[in-house]
């Protein structure tokens, strides 16, 4: 994917990582299944698992994207609402689900009753969040009582993501790491069980509980970790328009010598754990 002109680590910064993360989602309505969904997708059975017989209960998915886990949960039998800022993303669920409801709402003020669901789900959504703590009080607001709640995280580098060290590392050897944008929570900031369970009590949660998932990205062409980075996500993609042409260019090659080093049977094959968080609401 051609970005265009690296708008820069100072233009960035004037923006409010809550806008880029809407200006990047926004564009990548179209593009986001062909990239990750597969990825996001195997985390969906396990989410809908953890909260229990979902047959005639009404259920929330937060950031719900193009759609897949509120279709995968309809399907169990629940009364889904899915919601999603980028307004394209909503369309693209609509288009996708056309039997489901889907409308754009903020995570961080849910448009959306007090005690009028069931269960609520966030999957690989709040790291895109500025304010974590507010959406997990949402959830904690709109949930009924003795009501569940699961979100999933990606693990950090640090802790077995040979995607992102991977991509990290690339930037960081050919290229500019800090580039200017604006604060926001680190990305696998949630993956921390004291984390974790702080933010969930701080909100009302009782019981929480994290379980890991040992998900794999796989692909047969190393180019199509560059595609992932620019099509399908938005953080890392952010730090890549920010370089220099020619330190991009650098980049991307050293994104593609190493991923030949995770070949096996003819396919790329990155470890991309993650971590599942559920909790209930007391009654």
């Amino acid at each position: 994917m051609v970005l265009p002109e690296a708008e820069g680590g100072e233009v960035m910064l004037k923006k409010s990582f809550k806008q880029l993360e809407y200006e990047g989602w926004s564009a990548r309505a179209t593009t986001f299944d062909d990239h990750f969904a597969e990825m996001t997708g195997a985390a969906i059975a396990p989410i809908l698992d953890a909260l229990g017989p979902l047959g005639g209960k009404r259920l929330l998915d937060v950031g719900c994207g193009t759609g897949h886990l509120a279709a995968a949960a309809a399907r169990r039998g629940a009364e889904v609402l899915g919601v999603d800022f980028a307004e394209t993303m909503v369309a693209r669920a609509r288009a996708n689900y056309p039997g489901i409801a889907f409308r754009q709402g903020d995570a961080e003020a849910l448009d959306l009753a007090d005690a009028s669901f069931d269960a609520v789900v966030c999957s690989f959504a709040l790291l895109h969040l500025s304010d974590q703590e507010a959406a997990i009080a949402e959830a904690h607001r709109v949930l009924r009582p003795r009501g569940r709640y699961g979100f999933t995280i990606w693990r950090g580098p640090e802790d077995g993501c040979e995607f992102f060290a991977l991509t990290r590392g690339a930037i960081e050897a050919e290229g500019e790491a800090e580039v200017g944008l604006p604060a926001a929570p680190p990305a696998d900031r949630l993956a921390d069980p004291a984390v974790a369970s702080a933010l969930l009590g701080a909100a009302g949660f009782v019981e929480p509980a994290l379980r890991d998932l040992p998900l794999v990205w796989r692909n047969r062409s190393a180019r199509a970790i560059i595609e992932a980075i620019y099509k399908g996500g938005v953080r890392t993609a952010m730090v890549m328009q920010a370089q220099t042409a020619e330190a991009r260019a650098r980049i991307e090659a050293a994104i593609l010598e190493a991923a030949e080093g995770h070949r096996k049977d003819g396919r790329i094959e990155l470890a991309m754990p993650a971590v599942l968080v559920t909790a209930r609401k007391p009654a």
